[in-house]
């Protein structure tokens, strides 16, 4: 008790004169803090024994400048001796330190080393339980299910960033985090068979990151295998939890669990890095020095290494801080703090930004304001303008995220279509940094699938053929992402066999979709793998070959006010181009006029504007009306009669028309008056107009009036199938 005691007092007197950055002295009481905890092995006081723990692990990360917070050190101190005071006097101790244990960071379950869990402690089998949910744990439950599922979906992003760079101890360390995560939270849940599973692999990664282990391809197998395990068994608790019941834990994990642990037993003997070997290595110090500094450590054994260097002064204070931090960085790697927000009231901020906008518009057409001569008045409509603008920027910025989690979760993809399919195929990705609206990122995972998928398993051939036509047996899939004005471009670019015309057009005849006499371009004949059920494969296969995929394509990019475009050659590959606006909230358009009332023509479907000649306007019989534009002959469709308004201009030549593209394919629209370029805050045009073709949407403008966007894809469709009346004279007119 006595020894304790002094201790203790020389604890107090050290954190009072302790000076910032002091290694030696922290060193000090770090030694002070162990010979209390080795001295109060005897008594049986958990209390006292949890705050010694806190406070050497809070001592630690002042020493790694984790915080720099001293207060609860010295309050844990001051309630240390009060506890001893207790103690000796042989009086209760009742004092509720929860508080200061929380201050502290202290959790007792991570007291518990992870290396002292073996095999030998696992059970031999594993028997299907129900677990009952409490009703106080629910909420904690269900938020411990959306972010254990966040946390293995980021695990398989960072598995194959670390199968590619199996040295990068950052990339362990952001794997490692959310395994902890999971383990700690289950662990509280008594969600155990997770737990365990969750703490296995946490293991592996520790020896990982401590070079017991040997990253290779194995273990990324069984991590990966742990995280699908993970996922189901949290999925069980998130059904349950929907429906009310109990958990059905019936998921055998001992297989796995004990795969793993057999990883684990394998390397426990290996030693972590030392911070001498650190300091070596940084050139800091000599191995001498360490050599010279390990014998006196011998004869003082309560002394540090790094205290005895700045004794012998071969070292600063400072220099043995930063390889501390670098062994504290590589043990623990370093969390990023985030600030997680409901996407439900982020969106609620762009939608109010937009209508700010909207207003801040009409404000500025307002007769009252356009009429004034005030110079002051002016001038403050002109900071409004540029306050609004930058805050809806701002309010955008905060919807955009980065693609790569996407082309990531691509990389799995393809490395186990790979596998199954028997070819070998890289990956190669640019531009994952390219940022994009939220909601978008969403809606592009399912479409990316699919033309992967279709890549692996039909453009790219098997090693043997590859070789046979002297290609490297290795085949790559090119994935990029760049912006281009307010558009996102994703390439999706495969070295196969590319797209094969003669079937296209085979199989296009015997649906019935194309006839002999059909004069087609190179893109209208590959936009014709976008109709529904239409495959060219003779057998179909675990991968793909069904005819359903590439018309979900289609199907989902249009919904995402995008086009998709094809240029392959064949025995060289094919490369599918993705046109996407950065955002779903805003569009870039141009503002129209037709008659007396105005609509906005997307930005992405425009070539070309002009004033036709009357000799460039023409009929043809079976096709209607026809602009001769750049050599080419190309449909008129007249937007007064597609939406049953009166137009200004009978003739082409009297107004003016916009030539657009879908699909390969395109059009002139006849329209009065082009207003200019506008961005423009999209509205919902309600329930009653959804089914509406040709309308995509409806924008509030600055004159207080509703423009309707313009569905370019609708619209071809209407001028297509109507009946609209066309004007037919003796076929052959233009040659």
């Amino acid at each position: 008790m006595e020894k304790i005691g002094n201790h203790l007092q020389a604890i107090s007197l050290e954190v009072v004169t302790l000076a910032d950055q002091d290694i030696a002295a922290m060193g000090k009481i770090l030694n002070y803090f162990e010979e209390i905890e080795e001295a109060f092995g005897s008594i049986d006081n958990p209390v006292f024994s949890d705050l010694i723990k806190a406070l050497m692990g809070y001592l630690e990360r002042i020493i790694m400048a984790e915080t720099e917070d001293m207060t609860p050190l010295e309050e844990g101190i001051e309630c240390l001796q009060k506890i001893f005071r207790s103690l000796k006097n042989e009086e209760d101790v009742n004092d509720d330190v929860s508080g200061l244990l929380e201050a502290l960071r202290y959790e007792k379950s991570d007291a518990v080393k992870e290396e002292d869990i073996r095999t030998e402690d696992l059970p031999e089998a594993e028997t299907n339980a129900l677990i009952e949910i409490r009703a106080e744990d629910r909420e904690i439950m269900g938020d411990f299910v959306l972010e254990s599922l966040d946390n293995l979906s980021a695990i398989e992003i960072s598995l194959i960033d670390l199968e590619q760079d199996p040295s990068d101890v950052e990339t362990i360390n952001a794997i490692f985090r959310p395994f902890h995560t999971i383990k700690g939270v289950s662990s509280f849940l008594n969600l155990e068979k997770i737990n365990k599973l969750a703490h296995s692999s946490e293991n592996l990664l520790d020896h990982a990151r401590n070079r017991a282990i040997q990253i290779d391809a194995g273990i990324i197998d069984i991590i990966l295998e742990s995280v699908d395990m993970l996922k189901k068994m949290i999925q069980n608790v998130h059904g349950a939890l929907e429906s009310g019941s109990v958990i059905e834990d019936n998921i055998t994990t001992v297989d796995l669990t004990q795969r793993i642990e057999a990883l684990n037993t394998r390397a426990s003997g290996t030693e972590e890095k030392t911070l001498g070997a650190i300091l070596v290595e940084s050139g800091s110090v000599s191995p001498e020095d360490i050599k010279v500094s390990l014998e006196r450590q011998k004869e003082e054994p309560g002394k540090k290494i790094g205290e005895i260097l700045v004794e012998q002064k071969k070292i600063d204070s400072k220099t043995v801080i930063s390889g501390l931090r670098e062994q504290k960085k590589f043990k623990h790697g370093q969390i990023e703090l985030q600030v997680k927000v409901d996407t439900k009231k982020l969106d609620n901020l762009v939608d109010l930004t937009g209508e700010l906008v909207i207003n801040q518009a009409m404000l500025k057409q307002n007769n009252t304001i356009v009429l004034a001569n005030d110079q002051k008045l002016y001038h403050t409509m002109n900071q409004l303008t540029q306050i609004t603008s930058s805050l809806q920027k701002t309010a955008m910025a905060m919807r955009m995220v980065p693609i790569k989690a996407t082309f990531q979760k691509m990389v799995r993809l393809v490395r186990d279509l790979a596998k199954k399919s028997g070819k070998e195929v890289a990956l190669e990705m640019s531009g994952e940094d390219t940022e994009i609206d939220r909601n978008v990122v969403e809606e592009l995972y399912e479409p990316m699938v699919h033309m992967i998928r279709n890549a692996i398993d039909h453009g790219i051939e098997s090693i043997e053929d590859r070789e046979n036509v002297g290609k490297k047996k290795s085949s790559t899939i090119n994935l990029r992402a760049y912006q281009r004005g307010s558009n996102i471009i994703i390439e999706i670019e495969d070295d196969g066999r590319g797209l094969n015309k003669d079937r296209i057009l085979e199989k296009a005849k015997s649906k019935n979709l194309i006839t002999d006499n059909m004069k087609l371009t190179n893109s209208e004949i590959y936009n014709m793998i976008f109709h529904a059920g239409f495959s060219t494969v003779k057998s179909v296969t675990d991968v793909s070959g069904r005819g359903v995929g590439m018309d979900v394509v289609k199907k989902a990019i249009e919904k995402l006010r995008g086009r998709v475009e094809i240029d392959s050659r064949p025995g060289h590959g094919s490369k599918f181009l993705i046109s996407l606006p950065l955002t779903l909230a805003i569009i870039e358009g141009m503002l129209v006029r037709v008659g007396h009332d105005k609509y906005i023509i997307p930005t992405l479907a425009i070539r070309e504007s002009f004033r036709p000649e009357k000799d460039q306007y023409s009929t043809i019989k079976q096709k209607g009306e026809m602009i001769l534009s750049r050599g080419r002959l190309i449909p008129l469709i007249r937007l007064d009669q597609i939406f049953s308004v009166k137009g200004d201009a009978e003739k082409p030549w009297e107004g003016l028309v916009v030539t657009v593209e879908n699909d390969g394919e395109k059009r002139c629209l006849l329209l009065d008056e082009l207003l200019g370029k506008e961005e423009v805050v999209i509205k919902s045009i309600g329930q009653y107009m959804k089914s509406v073709k040709g309308i995509a949407g409806g924008a509030i403008l600055g004159d207080g009036r509703v423009g309707l966007i313009l569905d370019i894809s609708g619209i071809f469709e209407i001028a297509n199938g109507s009946a609209v009346k066309r004007v037919e004279v003796e076929e052959g007119i233009i040659q």
